[in-house]
């Protein structure tokens, strides 16, 4: 009898548990609220991106759904985080029926981090869904960044409710170097000035500039990354190519004949196309930025090879005699006497070279590898503006200018070391042309730095 009762009272337990349950949400619906945060997102506010930094005014976008079992909706109380600058900020409202759109004049009070909307009259859904959409114009966020829930509490006919959380929190970044001087440059009226201007704004944009310094440069390092990998890599090729082509098998004249013809005959870009996209259909696959050093070192060893051979056989074969009357083998003249002389007289052709394959790095942007070209073109699509292909221009500046100079001093040595004493030009009276003045002229028939363009 005594198990019998002990075994009857977990049910009885049971079944109160169950109707205490059934009562809390059938008799008393008001309590069971389902209001639902559905947006609670921010406007980047970084340039030409989707990031939102803190410190700097951005727009945040909270929307509430209430449907037919949610009581009327009063007012509004949103939380932010310590620290958030509400001072210049504006708070609308507008109420969403469908496509329908219904602003609202609420009563807004910004104290410290809070800001507290309250409705002329109550929002609920007897028919419809409703929404109650709340935008805060020129929020501040910290500056130091973070992740954060928006809290806070939403009065309603039945009673105060805590501001359910939303899908996502809110995700903010800590504000970068680029990003302050921009802002700072927003602020300026000799920018505002000079952006009035439509060519100035379009082509020097000082804000685009600035974000252009910081995020090609690391397209323009790994641009000479690049090259200063496959520029070396290319000199020992073109050397062994250019005694390929004086070898005395003629079969190996042909090979390297063919090989140096054909990559100088057809465009560097054509070259790309087939490695990236040939080699993958027969199963080669590989890094990308592997495959533009494979490419560029590939290109640029068909020119050194004939910048190498020419340079060799611009040496007179009576030091080929010399040195073989002192009893050097024909490796050993190539190495102690025909090669330096050699090295210094294509040295300003080489460096042209040089220059050509750094410029020749702006083409692998059209297969996916981020270089300079590649980030200037991506940002000036996201800004719709020219200025990054211009500061792109001046990073490729920054290195060619310096190297064109020092060509320039190269074949002027290199004149000297020939042709013995040298002196500068003087400089003439400028004079109006005279036909007995015609042929006095002298024209420059080509130099050691001549090299051909691609």
């Amino acid at each position: 009898m005594r198990t019998m009762r002990s075994n009857q009272r977990p049910r009885a337990l049971f079944a109160t548990l169950v109707a205490a349950l059934f009562a809390v949400v059938v008799l008393l619906p008001g309590t069971a609220s389902a209001l639902d945060v559905t947006q609670s997102s921010t406007r980047p506010n970084g340039f030409a991106g989707q990031d939102t930094y803190g410190g700097m005014p951005t727009r945040l976008t909270w929307k509430l759904k209430i449907d037919q079992a949610d009581p009327g909706v009063q007012s509004v109380v949103l939380e932010f985080p310590k620290g958030t600058d509400l001072s210049k900020s504006t708070v609308s409202a507008v109420k969403l029926t469908g496509i329908n759109r219904t602003p609202i004049k609420p009563t807004v009070a910004l104290d410290g981090s809070t800001v507290s909307v309250t409705l002329n009259e109550s929002i609920d859904s007897l028919e419809s869904i409703n929404y109650l959409r709340i935008q805060v114009e020129d929020l501040v966020l910290p500056a130091d960044g973070g992740k954060f829930q928006i809290n806070g509490s939403i009065a309603t006919s039945s009673g105060v409710v805590a501001v359910p959380p939303a899908t996502q929190a809110l995700v903010f970044k800590k504000m970068t170097l680029a990003e302050s001087w921009i802002f700072w440059l927003d602020g300026k009226q000799w920018v505002v000035s000079w952006n009035s201007v439509r060519f100035l704004q379009m082509f020097f944009n000082p804000q685009i500039m600035v974000a252009s310094v910081f995020v090609e440069f690391k397209g323009w390092m790994l641009a000479l990354l690049l090259v200063a990998i496959g520029f070396p890599v290319a000199i020992p090729a073109g050397l062994m190519l250019a005694f390929a082509k004086m070898a005395k098998l003629r079969l190996i004249r042909w090979v390297a004949a063919f090989y140096v013809n054909v990559i100088r005959g057809t465009p560097l870009f054509l070259q790309i196309y087939i490695v990236f996209f040939g080699l993958p259909l027969i199963g080669i696959q590989g890094n990308k930025y592997v495959l533009g050093i494979i490419v560029l070192a590939l290109n640029s060893s068909a020119y050194l090879a004939e910048i190498f051979r020419a340079g060799i056989q611009s040496i007179s074969k009576g030091q080929f005699e010399a040195a073989a009357s002192l009893g050097m083998t024909y490796a050993k003249a190539m190495q102690h006497i025909i090669i330096p002389q050699t090295v210094k007289r294509v040295l300003p052709t080489m460096t042209s070279e040089f220059i050509l394959l750094y410029k020749d790095t702006a083409m692998l942007s059209a297969v996916g590898v981020f270089e300079l070209m590649m980030f200037s073109k991506n940002l000036s699509a996201n800004s719709g503006n020219v200025t990054p292909y211009v500061m792109a221009a001046a990073f490729y500046l920054i290195v060619t200018t310096p190297l064109i100079s020092y060509v320039r001093t190269l074949e002027e040595r290199l004149a000297v070391a020939e042709g013995g004493a040298a002196s500068k030009p003087k400089k003439k009276r400028r004079s109006r042309w005279l036909p007995g003045n015609a042929g006095t002229d002298t024209a420059l028939l080509g130099t050691s730095a001549q090299h051909e363009s691609r």
